[in-house]
C-alpha cells in the first residue's frame, strides 16, 4: 500500500485550523492518532490521506481546503473533470477545466501555454500568505499532472518544474517523488513543463470510469505513478518531435545500439513500428480536429511518402477517411 510522509498529514490541516476547525477531531475520524504526526519515522496510508482531504472539503465546504481567499465550491472538481473529458486531446481537456476553475475561484489563476520544451502549466495564488507552507499550491500542481495522466490512461512526463520559493528541507525526499523532474527554486513562477505528447494524447476515459474515480476522489489521483522512465516513453517523445525519425537515429539519441534498443523495447512489450503508429494516429487526430492543415500536409508532417498511404493507415485506425473523420467532429 502506498504511504505518505507524516508532514503532509500535518500541513494539510493548517487551512482548517486557521479558520477555527479542529484537525485532531478529523484525524481521529480517519483513524489516525494525532500523536503519530510527531514521530519522525511515521508514514500514513494514501487511503487515509485521501479520506482526510475529503473530510476537510466537507467540513469547510471548500475544495481549496481553506488555503485561498475565496472558497472553491463542493463539486467543482467533478464538474471540471467532466468538462475535461469533452476535450479533443488531453491538453485541450485540461484547458477546459482550467477555464472553469479560473471563473469559480479568483484566488487561483492557472494557465497553459506553449513552451519551447513542451507545454507549460503555471499557477498563481492571489493570497499566498494563506498557504505559507506551499502545501496547497503543490497539491494543486500535482493534481493537474495526475488528472492529465488519468485522462490519457498513461503516465505523462514532467520535464521540469519551477518554484518561486526556496527548496524545502523537511520533506524534500517526498517532494522529489511528487515532482520527478529537474527543479528550479527561487524562480519567477510556479509551473511545470509537460512534454509535447500532451498535445497529441487522446482522452481514453469513459463516463463510467469518471463515476468510479469521483466516488473515491482524490484517492486515484494520488496513486497514479508520478514518473515513467521506460524506454517506450523515451522513444515516444523522440517520435512526437519527428514521426519520421529512423530507428538508427532513435538508437543513437538514446545512446544504445539498434539491437540493444530493440531488445529493451521487446522487454517492455513494444516495437518502434507500433510506437510510431500510435504517435502518428494521435497527432493526426489532433491536427484534423484542431487545425486547418490539409490531409496532404498532415501526411507529409507525419513522414508518409504520399497522402494515400496516410489515408489508408487512418482508415485502419478509425474506420473513416481523414476527411470523413474531420467532418463528423466539426
Amino acid at each position: 500500500m502506498a504511504t505518505i510522509h507524516r508532514y503532509y498529514f500535518s500541513v494539510c490541516t493548517r487551512g482548517l485550523k486557521r479558520l477555527g476547525g479542529d484537525p485532531e477531531r478529523l484525524l481521529h475520524e480517519v483513524g489516525i492518532n494525532p500523536v503519530l504526526l510527531d514521530q519522525p519515522s511515521w508514514r500514513g496510508s494514501v487511503h487515509d490521506m485521501a479520506k482526510l482531504v475529503r473530510l476537510i472539503w466537507e467540513e469547510l465546504e471548500d475544495e481549496a481546503m481553506g488555503f485561498t481567499q475565496h472558497k472553491t465550491p463542493a463539486g467543482s472538481f467533478a464538474f471540471a473533470t467532466e468538462l475535461a473529458m469533452e476535450g479533443s486531446c488531453v491538453a485541450d481537456g485540461l484547458n477546459r477545466a482550467i477555464r472553469f476553475y479560473n471563473l469559480v475561484n479568483a484566488s487561483i489563476h492557472t494557465r497553459m501555454d506553449d513552451h519551447e520544451d513542451g507545454v507549460a502549466l503555471t499557477v498563481r495564488f492571489t493570497s499566498p500568505e494563506k498557504d505559507a507552507d506551499h502545501y496547497y499550491s503543490e497539491f494543486w500542481m500535482i493534481i493537474w499532472h495526475r488528472l492529465a495522466c488519468w485522462l490519457a490512461g498513461e503516465t505523462l512526463s514532467i520535464i521540469s518544474a519551477d518554484f518561486d520559493y526556496s527548496r524545502p528541507t523537511t520533506y524534500f525526499e517526498e517532494f522529489k517523488y511528487l515532482f520527478p523532474c529537474h527543479h528550479n527554486f527561487n524562480a519567477g513562477a510556479r509551473r511545470f513543463i509537460f512534454d509535447h505528447h500532451i498535445l497529441y494524447a487522446p482522452i481514453r476515459r469513459s463516463h463510467a470510469e469518471l463515476e468510479t474515480m469521483m466516488a473515491e476522489a482524490p484517492l486515484e489521483l494520488m496513486t497514479i505513478p508520478a514518473s515513467d522512465t521506460s524506454m517506450h516513453r523515451r522513444v515516444r517523445q523522440l517520435l512526437a518531435q519527428n514521426p519520421a525519425l529512423h530507428a538508427d537515429d532513435i538508437a543513437q539519441q538514446v545512446k544504445l545500439k539498434p539491437d540493444q534498443l530493440r531488445r529493451q523495447l521487446n522487454k517492455e512489450g513494444q516495437k518502434i513500428s507500433r510506437i510510431r503508429e500510435f504517435v502518428r494516429r494521435d497527432m493526426a487526430v489532433h491536427w484534423l480536429i484542431t487545425s486547418n492543415r490539409s490531409v496532404e500536409t498532415i501526411a507529409e508532417d507525419l513522414g508518409y511518402t504520399e497522402a494515400r498511404s496516410f489515408t489508408r493507415a487512418f482508415r485502419a485506425w478509425t474506420n473513416q477517411s481523414p476527411s470523413e473523420y474531420k467532418k463528423h467532429r466539426n
